[in-house]
């Protein structure tokens, strides 16, 4: 039988409608299953009482960067932002430099807070409310510490596992640094590509829901925060990591996509801040009032995105006292610890004693008669893959436990110097030391001072001006070099005496004869030293350099030692910078 060609034409046309409408099906439940949660977010309601614990809560955002680094807005794009989101306060970390600074202050409501994030070669670290200082950090972790601390700041581990270049490596840095509990951009990052392609689709939507739905918690850095409060109390925090809109990339650097806006990051996490009181509209009170609260781990960080967190609570009760977040109990009968507040319905709050929960509740989670421990909160809601509230530790601790662990959070003091074995150069009467500098630098060229001494007698005279970088000079350097070849063998380290008329970092170098080495066929081995107004011995053990350009692998060779040098460079301080620093007794040790 042959069917007549209409009726096929008949049937195709058809079945060409059928399949478009089952595609059409298929792709309106797509953009259902795209669109709709998106359309219908909201962030949690609240259920509960109100604390009244007595302390003032003031919301802000810490870690951010504007244009004086990487970030695509200005700090008054990045302010304005926080004023249409009801931050009260904002920390700007631009990336090794204090631009913003000049912008401190309030404005409008919202005071603007200038730190730093340092680049160490062992990951990032936030520098909160300290002075900036008159050279630029070396680069070493240890360094970025002790600078932090000296400048009167609150050092505090970025990132620490973002899985890439900016891990944290250095877990055996001394002193009170804190630790950033989320980020921003390392709980949105990792995913994979379908679901990065499903929240840069619904970012235009809803950027919070588009932010929530790829966000997740970091175990591992919890895990380390535990170890870590086994030792010593160690301030946790959350940073936004905001850089504002999407980059394109090196190549159109100046182009951005139209995600990752300032409003989105700075409404992701917040910092919430207890104080004695509100605000006082004093910019400089204010801002100790913060910087204080926050040292002291009188805080706790939440991803506000997925509700309001500026209502919870976590306190300790003992002896008719009352202490917070950050407090040290007296450990002893009638300890009790108490945490709720205002939170999502279904709230699961989870109390953990030395990284381990021994409460968990609903709405609040309660613990009479606790014994000595370090307590904090997780607040999570079912359903979300990140903390909605982490709260700073309670510690619970007797006097001498607690002595000891602010003994282990202190800054080591300086070794005592070791006898020197070779003298390399008192500088008394001559020198092998000279002075050598780019064109566009500056230096006396008369090294020797005959009493400026620290016995007295003769130092070097190490006075510079450092030019500035431009065409055809990259580099700008000012440095005293001794290019004597000598065989170091059997000694541990450089040691001297120094001094200045103000606050350096010089950099200390051993250079080896080496294959691949600098033009001068030497690979430099240097460490950085921070000078004072007063004479301090410094020692610098050899196992404390490190090089840029010796072959992968190979280690300092003491026995072809080429040069000793004292080197100030754009590394060590701003071009254009100016100053004299003395050296006397350089030597090494056994």
């Amino acid at each position: 039988m042959t069917i007549p060609v209409a009726d096929l034409s008949t049937q195709h046309t058809s079945q060409r409608i059928r399949t478009r409408h089952v595609v059409l099906s298929l792709v309106a439940i797509a953009l259902c299953l795209i669109y709709v949660p998106a359309l219908l977010w909201h962030p949690l309601a609240l259920e509960g009482e109100a604390p009244q614990d007595g302390w003032t809560r003031v919301s802000g955002a810490i870690h951010m960067h504007t244009t004086y680094s990487d970030g695509s807005g200005s700090p008054d794009e990045l302010v304005a932002a926080a004023r249409r989101l009801g931050l009260a306060f904002v920390v700007i970390t631009d990336h090794n430099n204090f631009g913003a600074k000049s912008f401190e202050g309030y404005h409008d409501g919202v005071l603007a807070l200038v730190g730093c994030e340092l680049s160490t070669r062992s990951g990032h670290l936030l520098g909160l409310g300290l002075t900036p200082p008159t050279y630029r950090f070396s680069g070493d972790a240890r360094d970025g510490v002790d600078d932090v601390l000296h400048l009167g700041g609150l050092p505090v581990v970025a990132h620490p596992f973002r899985s890439g270049e900016s891990d944290w490596t250095a877990w055996d840095t001394p002193g009170p640094w804190g630790l950033e509990l989320l980020n921003g951009k390392s709980q949105t990052g990792g995913i994979g590509l379908l679901s990065r392609l499903l929240a840069v689709l619904r970012y235009p939507v809803s950027a919070e829901y588009a932010t929530l739905s790829v966000a997740h918690g970091s175990d591992e850095t919890l895990t380390r925060w535990d170890a870590l409060l086994a030792q010593r109390d160690v301030v946790g925090t959350v940073g936004t990591d905001a850089h504002g809109r999407l980059r394109l990339g090196r190549r159109w650097k100046s182009r951005t996509l139209p995600i990752g806006s300032y409003d989105a990051q700075l409404g992701f996490a917040r910092e919430h801040v207890l104080l004695d009181g509100p605000l006082t509209g004093n910019a400089v009170k204010d801002g100790r009032a913060l910087f204080g609260a926050i040292r002291r781990g009188h805080c706790y960080g939440a991803v506000d995105a997925l509700a309001p967190a500026n209502e919870f609570s976590f306190i300790a009760e003992a002896a008719g006292r009352r202490f917070t977040m950050g407090d040290t109990v007296p450990a002893g009968p009638g300890v009790s610890l108490r945490s709720g507040g205002r939170a999502p319905r279904g709230a699961r709050f989870a109390l953990l004693k030395d990284g381990v929960a021994v409460r968990q509740e609903a709405g609040h989670v309660t613990l009479s008669g606790a014994s000595a421990g370090v307590y904090r909160v997780e607040v999570r809601v079912p359903g979300w893959g990140i903390p909605w509230v982490l709260s700073n530790p309670i510690y619970v601790m007797d006097e001498q436990r607690s002595r000891e662990r602010q003994q282990a959070a202190a800054w080591p003091p300086a070794p005592p110097a070791p006898p020197i074995k070779t003298m390399i150069d008192d500088f008394e009467g001559a020198s092998h030391f000279a002075p050598e500098f780019d064109a566009s630098s500056w230096m006396d060229t008369r090294v020797l001072d005959p009493r400026a001494g620290s016995d007295g007698r003769g130092a070097a005279r190490f006075a510079f001006r450092l030019g500035s970088p431009g065409p055809g000079r990259p580099f700008v350097w000012c440095a005293l070099v001794n290019r004597a070849p000598r065989d170091l063998t059997g000694t541990s380290g450089l040691t001297f005496a120094v001094r200045a008329d103000g606050e350096y970092r010089l950099w200390a170098q051993v250079r080896d004869a080496a294959a691949a080495g600098k033009e001068d066929g030497t690979a430099w081995w240097l460490a950085s030293v921070r000078t004072s107004t007063s004479w301090q011995r410094v020692s610098v053990p050899y196992t404390s350099l490190f090089s840029l350009n010796a072959a992968p692998g190979s280690p300092l060779d003491l026995s072809r030692v080429r040069a000793v040098v004292f080197l100030i460079d754009a590394g060590a301080a701003d071009p254009g910078s100016h100053g004299t620093i003395w050296l006397d007794q350089v030597g090494v040790y056994e």
